[in-house]
């Protein structure tokens, strides 16, 4: 009865702590819920066809992140479980942004309470992991992570990385029912193959679990050497097979190195100075923005390295006090240097070398150091002091406790509203980062979609920046100039963006456009071809050509064209010229289904309508046509051709 009592207890607490954590990893972030799609998120889900349908399912798993790009779209990202968790996403939740940020926020909370199961599991200390995954739900350096999403592979990441780990802890629990060990194994492996599918940090994770089965985990319970390399080479294994398919299937493990020419004196100077800022984030979150400029660092008195240096130290510092006062603490430094480690590398990173997101894996470690001082100190309190004594400091740890959960708590909430659209992202993040090219780049293309063609090209010159400009730079001035009908100088840019980097679509599908207002009926062809070759799946590219061939009287080429492009990713533009063609070519039901389609798609598409109000009309049927009418003038209401019709059908009604 006694024991019952207990247990019953333990579950209440454990549901209490477990509601604690929910809260705290979830309230600050609800304000994201209303943030839309930004940044990469455009391009990861709303133009990527793979993420539109499950026929890509081959492709997701069998290809890197970009190749729905085409021959742009080299890459060392190898996330197939982002892609497949925005089809599951898209399928449930369509375009809206909603339903993607609330998965990323459902996939913290569980990093939130994982983390705190196998902390209590590794240092069998209930205070420390509460407060370590308290600090880690709260910590503003996540805002990136969760508040955007294109990042839920930190979150998929640490999910699967946390429970890799705690199945692994879990092969010789004794003293509670244990599941069969080929069932064990192979739930570890699945874990760990799912961190894979992630992110390529998940490499790391044999080594630790090698370095803590030989030095941390308890003697009595791996008293053969032989019980020891079982447990950890099925995931070694794992990972080898991992390497090879990187290597022999994609093409190579990190095809695209973009900065080749860094020395690699230099990369490790680097590597130091980012060190060193990351470790100052962890500790002081604040200043967060979503792009930093990455200037790399040549000689050692660089004060950025001097800053790293001194860093290390420290941390090798308290790894050796660790190591000899509280061995299980000093896995915490370990943790975050081998999961820090493989963002370090400047040569094999994009643009963005240094980001907040990468430390959304490694700060736990910094959270169990914290969690630890912070438990020591409460109990310490406790010890040979009088009573009234230890209330007041327990209430001044608690107040400060508190203190630094809330001003976090607020640091997330405000920092989530950078996030909100994409003119707020880019605008604050070129408050801090002037020299921020992407950035600038990206805010010019936000404001020529609304067709404030100057301030796109204020934002793209400064783009041009001291350093070497961007074949996306280069391409969007030669837009400018084509506006301004200065062919000359946009066929220079487009070609310098061409030279730049060979296999970017976009430069010769806009040659190409350039070329047909221009009269150059062949050289805009040979662009248009050479365009779609590139990116077989870029509808705009393949609606483009087939607007452009239907112009030449290619009536069968331009709907094969405009076949393939509704074929490849569903789009309500492909499916309206396929059903103007076949209109035209008779085929009424062929053409009401195109319409249907598109409307489908797009519901205020006023071109299906009046598509669908023409058919109407012509097989006399007036009410039906005056509906579809009235549809397309809710959207299109100065429509000439729509407005005559109208006046002529209700003409015809009322007789």
């Amino acid at each position: 009865m006694l024991s019952r009592w207990r247990r019953e207890s333990r579950e209440d607490r454990d549901a209490v702590v477990f509601l604690i954590l929910i809260l705290l990893a979830s309230l600050p972030y609800f304000n994201a819920l209303a943030n839309s799609f930004v940044y990469d998120d455009r391009d990861q889900v709303l133009a990527n066809p793979y993420v539109h349908s499950f026929r890509y399912i081959g492709k997701i798993f069998g290809s890197t992140v970009w190749t729905f790009q085409g021959a742009q779209g080299v890459s060392n990202y190898y996330r197939p479980l982002m892609t497949f968790a925005y089809l599951i996403s898209y399928k449930v939740f369509g375009r809206l942004a909603f339903g993607f940020h609330l998965v990323n926020l459902v996939l913290h909370i569980a990093v939130v309470l994982l983390l705190f199961v196998l902390t209590e599991r590794l240092f069998q200390d209930r205070l420390l992991s509460l407060i370590a995954a308290g600090l880690f739900a709260l910590h503003p350096i996540h805002t990136e992570s969760v508040a955007w999403i294109a990042a839920i592979t930190d979150l998929e990441l640490s999910f699967f990385f946390l429970l890799t780990f705690l199945l692994y802890l879990r092969l010789t629990d004794t003293g509670r029912p244990t599941l069969p060990s080929w069932l064990s194994y192979t739930l570890m492996l699945s874990a760990y193959g799912l961190a894979l599918l992630s992110k390529e940090q998940a490499l790391v994770l044999p080594a630790l679990i090698i370095i803590y089965e030989h030095f941390y985990r308890p003697v009595q319970a791996t008293p053969q050497f032989q019980d020891k390399w079982r447990r950890y080479l099925p995931l070694c294994l794992a990972a080898a097979g991992y390497i090879a398919f990187r290597e022999f299937v994609l093409g190579g493990f990190a095809p695209a190195i973009w900065r080749p020419n860094l020395p690699w004196s230099q990369v490790l100077l680097s590597a130091v100075a980012l060190t060193g800022s990351y470790l100052a984030k962890l500790i002081w979150p604040w200043h967060l923005i979503a792009f930093y400029v990455f200037h790399e660092s040549q000689r050692i008195r660089d004060p950025h390295v001097l800053a790293g240096l001194a860093g290390l130290i420290v941390c090798a510092g308290l790894f050796v006090f660790l190591w000899k006062n509280a061995r299980p603490l000093s896995f915490a430094l370990l943790w975050m240097g081998a999961t820090l480690a493989p963002v370090l590398n400047a040569r094999w990173m994009p643009a963005q070398v240094f980001a907040e997101r990468y430390l959304y894996l490694p700060s736990m470690g910094f959270c169990w150091l914290i969690g630890a001082a912070v438990a020591k100190l409460w109990r310490e309190t406790y010890r040979g002091s009088p009573s009234s004594g230890r209330t007041l400091a327990r209430q001044a740890i608690a107040v400060a406790v508190g203190a630094v959960a809330c001003l976090y708590a607020i640091a997330t909430v405000e920092r989530n509203r950078d996030w909100r659209t994409d003119e707020v992202l880019y605008r604050r993040t070129l408050e801090a980062q002037p020299d921020a090219q992407v950035i600038h780049t990206n805010l010019g293309v936000l404001y020529s979609d609304r067709g404030d063609w100057a301030d796109a090209e204020r934002e793209w010159t400064l783009a041009l920046g001291p350093g070497k400009p961007s074949a996306v730079t280069l391409n969007n001035l030669g837009l400018v100039r084509k506006n301004q009908k200065r062919y000359s100088e946009a066929a220079d840019f487009f070609e310098q963006a061409i030279h730049l980097r060979p296999n970017y679509m976009a430069p010769y599908k806009n040659l190409a456009e350039m070329y047909a207002e221009m009269g150059r009926l062949d050289d805009a062809d040979r662009q248009y071809q050479q365009a779609v070759s590139l990116a077989p799946l870029d509808v705009n590219a393949r609606n483009s050509y087939g607007h452009f061939l239907l112009q030449q009287g290619r009536t069968s080429e331009a709907r094969e064209e405009f076949a393939r492009s509704a074929e490849d990713d569903a789009n309500a533009e492909a499916y309206d010229n396929l059903g103007d063609v076949d209109l035209a070519a008779g085929d009424r039901s062929k053409a009401r289904a195109d319409y249907q389609a598109a409307l489908a798609l797009n519901d205020i598409d006023n071109h299906a309508d009046f598509g669908l109000a023409t058919l109407d009309e012509q097989q006399g049927r007036i009410a039906d046509a005056i509906r579809e009418y009235r549809a397309g003038l809710e959207t299109d209401p100065q429509n000439a051709v729509a407005l005559a019709a109208m006046q002529r059908l209700s003409g015809q009604a009322s007789q």
